[in-house]
């Protein structure tokens, strides 16, 4: 069990960590210092998605090249609307944070309820950590593969090097001028992979960590109304589980409202990226698709994640109905008891919607790997048509 609670404190404390090098960790009162922490990161997130549209624009032509410059841009557009409503619903991420954190340490601190508690959290944490390594893994590639162009040519004695940088940038003057404007460059857009990775994983995280804490109390109320002895004041329970359910619904709200329109932005946007990278590793050579491959499958991940995060919501909240059921309340005589079971019964169910138009659930997965390959297809047709007329 201490095993359990010591990677409970990891996950919850390398969350923290990473959301406080964004400026995004909702802290009550934060500082103008603090505060332009985002907006420090947000600009050099612009300013490389600028330079990769442009490298866009300037390959329009070329479909290949057009769609190697606009996946990534499309990377950062998406890590910029991340941290955009996460900074426009702070006060509503406080208020989230707050209520949970206080309701899930009431429980955490129960030596008899904590195991119930943390129970799932092998469920949330593992995907994450796998969705944050392999963030990181593509951010990396991108990084080393100027480095193995460098010595690559180097090898092969060319007398001239052909100095790239990390990302399909375009900018209106040359980095490979001198030496030093290049490593300016490249250490800039290594500070936007960084940017990237902190920020698609850190907020991803969060959202499962906001609905491991959900879980994990709807788990305690479950175990608590199928543990209902008659020796017990069964009334103060119910009151208790009633009022837990209501600060559970408001932050399920409150989760809806700000990461909807993150999750919807996702769907659109990684159908559209995992079909323009099925497109590039369709032009060039096997060995040159590996890092192609790899952010693929990341946002495939991605995909699979939130997905697997919003449908572990419904299988608790479906698993605590049944709990309701098994308590032994028809048979019970008590009709104070009654009514409060069946006040909690009426409660709306939980499920996650992003801005009403979506279920957050794995088969958001599919539709959009369906999506991603309907777009490739069309898009090979209509390079067919183009090549037979």
């Amino acid at each position: 069990m201490s095993k359990q609670f010591d990677k409970y404190h990891f996950y919850s404390g390398t969350i923290r960590r990473v959301l406080l090098f964004t400026g995004l960790w909702p802290s009550t009162n934060p500082s103008i210092l603090y505060r332009t922490v985002t907006f420090i990161h947000g600009s050099a997130s612009l300013l490389t998605c600028c330079a990769l549209l442009n490298f866009a624009y300037q390959h329009f032509s070329s479909l290949h090249l057009f769609f190697k410059g606009f996946s990534l841009a499309l990377t950062f557009l998406t890590i910029m609307q991340k941290m955009t409503c996460l900074t426009l619903y702070r006060k509503r991420l406080v208020k989230l944070h707050g209520d949970l954190a206080t309701s899930f340490n009431s429980d955490l601190n129960d030596i008899e309820l904590r195991p119930i508690l943390l129970s799932p959290l092998l469920s949330f944490y593992e995907p994450s950590l796998i969705l944050s390594t392999m963030s990181f893994m593509t951010a990396v590639l991108y990084w080393i593969t100027p480095i193995v162009v460098i010595i690559i040519q180097v090898a092969h004695g060319f007398e001239v090097l052909k100095l790239i940088t990390p990302f399909p940038t375009l900018y209106p003057w040359r980095p490979s001028a001198n030496i030093f404007l290049y490593l300016a460059h490249y250490l800039f857009e290594i500070y936007g992979g960084i940017c990237v990775g902190t920020f698609t994983s850190s907020i991803d995280a969060l959202f499962g960590y906001y609905i491991f804490q959900i879980c994990g109390q709807l788990r305690t109320l479950s175990y608590r109304l199928k543990n209902l002895k008659p020796t017990e004041n069964y009334h103060k329970v119910i009151r208790e589980c009633i009022s837990r359910h209501q600060i559970l619904t408001k932050c399920q709200n409150h989760l809806e409202i700000i990461y909807g329109p993150i999750i919807l932005w996702m769907l659109v946007t990684n159908a559209v990226l995992m079909c323009a990278l099925i497109y590039q590793a369709s032009h060039i050579k096997p060995s040159k698709a590996a890092l192609i491959v790899v952010y693929m499958i990341m946002k495939s991940v991605q995909t699979l994640v939130y997905g697997w995060f919003g449908t572990s919501l419904e299988n608790e909240n479906d698993m605590f109905r049944e709990a309701i059921y098994d308590c032994d309340w028809p048979g019970s005589g008590e009709k104070r008891l009654m009514t409060d079971v069946l006040v909690m019964m009426t409660y709306k169910p939980f499920v996650l919607r992003a801005c009403s138009l979506s279920n957050i659930s794995i088969d958001m997965f599919v539709a959009v790997s369906n999506t991603a390959v309907s777009y490739y297809l069309m898009l090979r047709t209509l390079e067919e048509q183009e090549s037979n007329s």
